[in-house]
């Protein structure tokens, strides 16, 4: 048991488990392109949150996301379409960075479109000031996801595909975006001439223009296309 004692107190003083409180946020949450407008560049803040200094890298990705609503799993592919300056920064604890993003898609933008701005932290050697012996540095890896939405300022409908029951007595509605614009699946419920259907699943993100989306509901039977209103209900 001495033994015991005498180890651990060598550990405690010549072994320091230190965790990095690196941490930084991207504002704003949405990145939004006003192509109507001919819009082609914004800017986006990376901002050091934490207490020790941090080195950030984006990215920007396609945006795929599966006929639920949720992104897809398969690995993310970088996008061509747009330039990012600088791609790589290091700030200091407190400090923010403006990121300009510069669209340089040769196609003309007719419909609403998403892509994915990946920012993650960069490993990099943290010195410790007043720390006896061994300092072991566990890092905190930070990542985020923010969307990049260009816009057209196009109205957005979903169009009936097909509709049946599945299991549990649910009821599963495909959908199609086919106009130009996104529709926010937010609070979205469904209107027939006696009911209002509300609790969809697949209301995560929005529906994009040429996405397909799977919505499924408690109801006594599926639904034909004359049936099927969408409507905005509160959360």
């Amino acid at each position: 048991m001495r033994n015991r004692k005498h180890i651990v107190c060598f550990l405690t003083l010549f072994c320091a488990v230190i965790v990095a409180r690196a941490a930084f946020t991207i504002e704003p949450a949405l990145v939004r392109m006003n192509m109507a407008a001919g819009e082609k560049v914004v800017l986006a803040d990376v901002v050091n949150t934490g207490k020790t200094p941090i080195a950030v890298a984006l990215t920007v990705f396609e945006r795929e996301l599966d006929l639920d609503g949720e992104l897809t799993k398969s690995k993310p592919v970088p996008s061509k379409d747009f330039t990012i300056y600088p791609s790589e920064i290091i700030l200091y604890s407190g400090k923010k960075a403006s990121v300009q993003l510069m669209y340089k898609g040769k196609e003309r933008i007719a419909a609403d479109k998403t892509y994915t701005l990946f920012s993650t932290e960069v490993l990099m050697p943290i010195e410790e000031e007043g720390v006896e012996g061994v300092a072991v540095n566990i890092p905190m890896i930070v990542s985020y996801y923010t969307v990049i939405s260009l816009e057209t300022g196009k109205e957005g409908k979903l169009t009936f595909v097909s509709s049946k029951m599945i299991e549990n007595n649910m009821v599963e509605l495909i959908v199609e975006n086919r106009s130009s614009g996104r529709v926010s699946a937010r609070g979205l419920a469904i209107k027939t001439d006696t009911d209002i259907i509300k609790g969809l699943t697949g209301t995560k993100n929005s529906v994009m223009p040429g996405q397909k989306r799977r919505f499924t509901f408690k109801y006594m039977r599926p639904l034909t296309s004359k049936e099927v209103k969408f409507i905005y209900v509160p959360d």
